[in-house]
């Protein structure tokens, strides 16, 4: 199943900050792996007027003259390839530890597969490869070679298999673009490419020989189109979307009965359907678009199961109507989830739903039987902080299949038996020196915000040791929890790690989202501050001990608090940080602007806005006073997170930390170093692990030198 609920719900909130969900594990094959597509130069639509002047300090301005944003972008990554090698030694033995973590823990980690009637369809190394269900391992024929077809590095992202398995879609993309192709093979006495489109976003089979997709340009989704290949070949245009804010994507409903067109902002859906039987028939409303009402469909037994917001309390309750009276107005309630839970993930079987729920950092299974409505609650183990369903489980299938995690946890394969009722647990956890502490800190409005802590059992003096902060706070998204060789590197080696799970992320359902978007985004800075103020009062570290890490619409936030508190953190590391708002926002010449109003808000229209958002953006808030070290990653083809503005940003910091320095006065004061690295190519979406693996490496080399501590 591509779009599973967990997916949908992350389509909802597909910004500028955010995009993780093209490549989501929970995704298709749960696979990333880079291509070569053809690139894009970075455009640079704006340059900076203004003159500079000259410093000293560490990530130095550059010299008064003007300059254009190529000039500036070359000034930075000469910049970088001085700064770096400042940390090349401890960077080469962060790399090499790092290497072999993740040789030891992910060696047993096969590729996910894909069951297809009585063929098992896998990915590996850029190949996709068949096999019967019951051969023997050297029975497996390839069916796809992206180096051959000129694609090197291919991140794979989608697989979809005709009805009859003589075709195969298959979606693959480079790590320098967002922007993906549809690759349509026929297969014969030997697999032959048969069809290439470009610019696809998601695409479903609907009979045989009859593909629906989705046309992307500029990040935006907005038409779908079918197109046959057999017979007379042809593409036509089925679906067009006329409001900018809302994004298409095509699903398939798990009994193959219909292909939904999903229409979603980031505060209401529309679905359309089209029946797989009669694909050429126009396709069917289910529902209107209403303000505040988000809706995902399913269908059983002439039956549509509807994942909803519609109804109170405002949190996802699932309902049912008749495929012929789908109206709102029919809509019967199944199932509510209680206060302060968030859905993760739905997948839906013959006669069971399985929801996959986070309540207060605790992770369980609602079992809602489809027959009798009955709800079978399932504890998972405490040490789980996040999950990752099975791809596309058999729509009969009687086991659900999931991996649980935590940042410090490798990945381990549980089973549910739904008709036995019935939790088994496939592999044992690795036995690690970790202890995980689940806290509360009381924000500036008595609102109590949860904190997950992570150190090692060992560790003495804890009150000494380095903290690593994470923040995310926005889209309803939140912090990533899966497993990171790298963080389980830190707990070994004495770290702290403290998730802060603020408002405007998800993690206690839509309320917290809501409490913390648009003229409530302050709240997330409150919690920010409040959590890491706990952490310092129970002893977990102190200031000049603490780093902040967040990336994307993360940057918000750890921007935010470094102007308002930089008392409290020594260093900060940011990966393609959204950190001016306001101008972003300003400019709807950029993609994602006019959609990302909902998060955010208006400023063109409502000056209460244009006034709230200059109260905490990041850029605009900068001013002479003592910063922490910054470490910017930035990415030349980002086209969520536009380049000039890190660049004005990183000179407008570096700036105010000079003026500050010289308004003191004083000898020996301890400068910081802001730091921006920008990637040569590279998009916003989550590189290769070989790739980011010195990314990784960069960063950690960065605080251990800001911490004065030298790895061995």
């Amino acid at each position: 199943m591509h779009r599973t609920a967990k997916s949908f719900l992350q389509t909802l909130k597909f910004s500028v900050g955010y995009c993780r969900y093209y490549f989501n594990h929970n995704c298709d094959l749960r696979i990333a792996l880079c291509s070569q597509i053809k690139t894009q130069e970075c455009q640079f639509t704006k340059c900076l007027g203004n003159s500079w002047n000259n410093t000293d300090s560490p990530g130095h301005i550059v010299p008064r003259r003007f300059f254009s944003c190529k000039d500036l972008l070359k000034s930075e990554q000469e910049n970088w390839k001085v700064t770096s090698a400042r940390y090349m030694d401890s960077a080469e033995r962060i790399k090499k530890k790092l290497e072999v973590m993740y040789n030891k823990y992910t060696f047993s980690m096969s590729s996910p597969v894909i069951r297809f009637g009585d063929c098992v369809y896998f990915e590996e190394n850029g190949c996709i490869f068949r096999s019967k269900s019951d051969a023997d391992e050297g029975s497996v024929e390839v069916l796809l070679n992206t180096e051959d077809l000129g694609f090197h590095d291919a991140i794979i992202q989608r697989i979809r298999i005709s009805p009859d398995q003589r075709y195969m879609a298959t979606s693959i993309k480079s790590s320098n673009s967002e922007e993906s192709s549809c690759i349509v093979t026929k297969f014969e006495k030997l697999p032959m490419v048969e069809y290439i489109i470009p610019n696809v976003f998601s695409f479903e089979w609907a009979t045989n020989d009859v593909l629906f997709y989705t046309s992307q340009k500029n990040l935006v989704c907005h038409k779908v189109l079918l197109a046959t290949f057999t017979n007379r070949k042809h593409a036509e245009l089925v679906y067009v979307e006329q409001d900018p804010r809302f994004f298409v994507d095509i699903y398939c409903t798990k009994d193959k009965r219909f292909l939904t067109i999903n229409s979603n902002s980031k505060t209401s859906s529309e679905v359309w359907l089209v029946d797989c039987s009669n694909p050429f028939n126009s396709p069917i409303l289910v529902q209107q678009r209403t303000k505040g009402v988000i809706y995902h469909v399913e269908h059983r037994n002439d039956e549509l199961y509807i994942l909803t917001t519609y109804g109170e309390p405002a949190e996802y309750k699932l309902m049912k109507t008749p495929v012929g009276s789908c109206g709102m107005e029919n809509w019967q309630l199944v199932y509510t989830l209680k206060e302060k839970t968030k859905l993760i993930d739905l997948e839906m079987f013959r006669d069971h739903c399985v929801m996959f729920l986070k309540h207060y950092g605790h992770l369980y299974l609602n079992v809602i039987s489809l027959v009798s409505h009955s709800v079978q609650p399932i504890k998972l183990p405490a040490w789980a902080c996040a999950f990752e369903s099975e791809p596309h489980p058999e729509y009969n299938a009687s086991t659900c299949y999931f991996q649980l995690s935590s940042p410090v946890q490798p990945p381990k394969r549980f089973a549910y038996k739904l008709v036995e009722n019935h939790l088994v647990e496939q592999e044992a956890p690795i036995t690690i020196n970790c202890h995980t502490v689940r806290l509360e800190a009381k924000s500036q409005d008595e609102i109590l915000v949860p904190i997950t802590v992570f150190y090692n059992t060992n560790s003495k003096e804890l009150h000494r040791k380095p903290l690593l902060v994470h923040v995310y706070g926005a889209y309803g998204i939140d912090l990533n929890m899966s497993f990171k060789a790298e963080k389980l590197m830190l707990i070994e080696d004495g770290w702290i790690l403290a998730y802060c799970h603020v408002r405007g992320g998800g993690e206690l359902g839509l309320s917290w989202h809501k409490d913390g978007c648009m003229h409530n985004k302050l709240k997330g800075l409150h919690d920010l501050k409040a959590c890491i103020m706990l952490l310092h009062e129970l002893g977990f570290s102190q200031p000049k001990y603490t780093a902040l890490t967040g990336s994307s619409a993360g940057g918000v936030l750890a921007g935010a608090l470094c102007n308002a508190d930089p008392d409290l953190i020594r260093a900060v590391v940011l990966q393609a940080p959204f950190i001016d708002v306001l101008n972003t926002m300003l400019d709807t010449d950029l993609p994602l602007t006019i959609e990302e109003q909902e998060e955010w808000g208006n400023p063109l229209a409502d000056e209460k806005y244009m006034e709230y958002i200059k109260s905490y953006c990041p850029y605009h808030n900068i001013k002479p006073q003592a910063y922490p070290s910054v470490l910017i990653t930035a990415y030349e083809n980002d086209q969520r997170i536009p380049l000039i503005g890190l660049l004005r940003y990183v000179h407008k910091l570096r700036k105010a930390e000079m003026d500050h320095a010289r308004s003191m006065n004083k000898k020996g004061n301890l400068i910081p170093n802001i730091i921006l690295n920008v990637q040569a190519g590279g998009s916003h979406c989550a590189p290769l692990w070989e790739d980011s693996l010195d990314e990784v490496t960069s960063h950690l080399a960065f605080l251990y030198k800001e911490f004065g501590l030298e790895r061995e």
